[in-house]
């Protein structure tokens, strides 16, 4: 991909044509795996299969070569790659046990883990202000998941891990970053996943099963080939042309899609202390976007 140029317009328009994409996905996986009762390993293995096929043709695009699987560091990538099959295991699991409003309600926390993990994992300091975003954050990630009273699923701790996962994935592609291309990057996000998965789908009873109608299998092949896939291209391309800062707060309005898509396709069932939980970590999240980019300024200033 040639250098970027920046036109923030329309990388913020990418970044929430990418929020579609990935709200669709968690939709069409909560739609099979909750209301078709199909096994949930068969579409976490689908969507790792079809986004490693897709993510090759996007990486070789990136990178503008065909080895996009040649890396200096790939036991980094295998465990970046796992990362993100734990992230994917955790998020289409907790969506057949929970409302989608209250799975990225809890995932929008993983700004906020990548904060806080930042200095130990990467040596970025942390000041006062950011870490108070954090505290209060999680605060709201209390206030969806309620552990003290009877809205509260251990599911939810499913969700949480699924947060956890992809800000560990996204530690380690900045620790990568230096070492590897964004191509190969983009092509090993779901390698292990796809492969590591393989012998539990197929050898494993109960895993291959036919989705029950055609729309079914339109929406399962969605899964694999579409959704993911285009909500990842789409990103990269926000990230192209306006960069990381300016494009990362248009993540949250996934919530939005979540839930018109829990209202029509799900019947409802949305708590307004989801929704108050989700404000408060949307909040902490939009304050630790904007301290990152103003000592980003700092720093480049006082260079």
């Amino acid at each position: 991909m040639a250098a970027p140029t920046q036109n923030i317009v329309l990388g913020m328009g990418f970044m929430l044509t990418a929020t579609v994409f990935w709200s669709a996905l968690d939709a069409s996986a909560k739609y099979l795996i909750d209301l078709k009762s199909m096994p949930p390993m068969l579409v976490i293995w689908v969507r790792l299969f079809g986004g490693l096929v897709a993510s090759y043709f996007i990486g070789a695009l990136i990178d503008r070569r065909w080895d996009v699987w040649r890396v200096s560091r790939p036991w980094g990538q295998a465990w970046r790659s796992a990362f993100m099959a734990g992230t994917t295991v955790c998020n289409f699991i907790a969506l057949g046990h929970l409302p989608i409003t209250t799975t990225i309600s809890i995932f929008f926390c993983a700004p906020l883990i990548v904060a806080a993990l930042s200095q130990p994992m990467l040596g970025e300091q942390v000041g006062r202000l950011r870490w108070s975003a954090i505290v209060v954050g999680f605060v709201g990630v209390l206030v969806v998941m309620q552990p003290w009273g009877t809205g509260f699923s251990p599911w939810m701790l499913v969700s949480l891990g699924s947060a956890v996962f992809f800000a560990l994935m996204q530690l380690t592609t900045r620790q990568l970053a230096e070492h590897d291309s964004a191509g190969s990057a983009v092509f090993y996000t779901t390698t292990v996943g796809a492969v590591g998965f393989l012998p539990l789908v197929f050898l494993l009873p109960g895993n291959i099963v036919a989705p029950p109608d055609m729309v079914s299998w339109a929406v399962l092949i969605a899964v694999g080939t579409v959704f993911g896939t285009l909500g990842h291209l789409f990103n990269v391309l926000a990230m192209h042309y306006a960069g990381p800062v300016r494009v990362a707060p248009f993540f949250y309005l996934a919530i939005v899609w979540m839930i018109l898509f829990q209202t029509f396709l799900f019947g409802g069932n949305i708590r307004i202390t989801t929704l108050i939980g989700a404000g408060i970590i949307i909040s902490s999240g939009l304050f630790v976007f904007w301290r990152e980019a103003y000592r980003a300024r700092q720093k480049r200033a006082q260079a």
